[in-house]
């Protein structure tokens, strides 16, 4: 397997944040080469590993800690122009789904060296264990306890639709801390292979290779050193999810507006060159009302992707602004990509062309990291510009 070697040094990101552009056009363009024919999970580790070797992956995070601190506005324009390359495994390049969380940011110093250095380095692959069967993302009905024991905690339940918790080498766990003056939603973190983690099942679901599990926490006994934050945030994870959500969902709003881009360059160019009745298919005006639309659509959502993404780099938690990004782009995408299938007739849902696999991971935008319908309600309950 061919190594990915940069021509610039990520070092220049630190003295201007834009180069990451033609870092990240250089990468794009060596994974067309070398990994067009390979087997999907080759093309994932190569993207990986080209985005490591790039400096590209988890680069939003600070130098400190092995990343190269570019601001939120920058590396959002990356996540669309990942995703606009057509290449399905492109995430993977920047900090992908088993990569570092900025919730190991709310960690202490020691946490975040023992964690996040590694997690950065791509050293480390990690899960997000939160949901629920029974509640979903509803913290207020989570069943995961954890308990005091001497020297630590014992941590029971289950967790639903936990993305890479087979390959995932740490855990950051949310449990309920029960019968404690100070109680409540806490997040630990700890390694895989501690007894009593065991996966219950896999969960496919409509994007093949990106199954979620259902995991069993089993008597797990971590030490006070496990709960995230140190001892003093024991029920401190509401708190830490507001100031961390925000970012997740500007990332998912990039990508979902760089899927439209590419899906809508296709429809353009089949529109374009498809013949029927005698003229071409873009001289119909509901193709060209299509296009346009769309066009509109993208441009609306990024928009409202740069002002989160500029709140968040002037410290403010910008919740708010992250939900109404989200909730747009992420209902526009699926918007520009099916109307981009019906472009293309009975093509467009074929495999070859490839919308059919856009739309599938655009459509689970709309459910994780907060579903559309709470995003509503956040927005309702966050009134602006009164």
């Amino acid at each position: 397997m061919n190594d990915f070697v940069p021509s610039t040094s990520p070092e220049e990101m630190l003295k201007d944040p834009w180069v990451s552009r033609a870092i990240l056009t250089e990468v794009l363009d060596w994974l067309r080469e070398h990994a067009a024919d390979r087997p999907e999970q080759e093309q994932r580790a190569l993207a990986r590993a080209a985005g490591v070797a790039s400096g590209l992956f988890a680069a939003e995070f600070p130098e400190k800690y092995g990343g190269w601190s570019l601001p939120e506005l920058v590396v959002a324009d990356l996540r669309e122009e990942a995703a606009a390359s057509g290449l399905p495994y492109s995430r993977h390049i920047l900090s992908c789904p088993d990569g570092p969380s900025r919730i190991v940011l709310c960690g202490t110093p020691e946490q975040r060296e023992r964690w996040l250095r590694p997690m950065i380095e791509g050293r480390m692959r990690r899960c997000l264990a939160m949901t629920e069967e029974s509640g979903g993302s509803d913290v207020s009905a989570m069943s995961t306890t954890a308990t005091r024991a001497p020297g630590g905690w014992v941590l029971n339940g289950r967790k639903f639709m936990i993305s890479n918790a087979e390959t995932a080498d740490a855990a950051v766990v949310l449990a309920n801390v029960v019968g404690e003056p100070t109680a409540g939603p806490t997040f630990f973190i700890f390694t895989t292979d501690v007894p009593g983690w065991r996966i219950v099942r896999r969960l496919p679901g409509m994007e093949p290779g990106y199954d979620p599990y259902e995991v069993e926490l089993d008597g797990i006994e971590v030490g006070d050193e496990a709960v995230l934050g140190g001892p003093g945030q024991v029920g401190g994870a509401n708190g830490m999810a507001i100031e961390w959500l925000p970012y997740g969902r500007v990332s998912l709003a990039a990508r979902a507006i760089g899927l439209a881009r590419w899906a809508l360059g296709v429809a353009r160019a089949h529109a374009s060159q498809r013949r029927i009745a005698g003229g071409r298919l873009s001289d119909k005006q509901y193709i060209r009302e299509f296009i346009v639309r769309s066009d509109v659509k993208i441009e609306a959502s990024r928009a409202l992707i740069r002002q989160a993404a500029r709140a968040l780099d002037e410290g403010r938690i910008a919740v708010r602004e992250a939900a109404i990004a989200k909730l747009h782009a992420t209902e526009s995408a699926c918007e520009v990509i099916d109307d981009a299938m019906q472009t293309l007739g009975g093509r467009g849902w074929l495999q070859e062309y490839g919308l059919e696999r856009a739309y599938r991971e655009a459509r689970v935008f709309r459910m994780v990291d907060g579903a559309s319908e709470l995003l509503k309600e956040t927005i309702f309950h966050i009134p602006g510009g009164e």
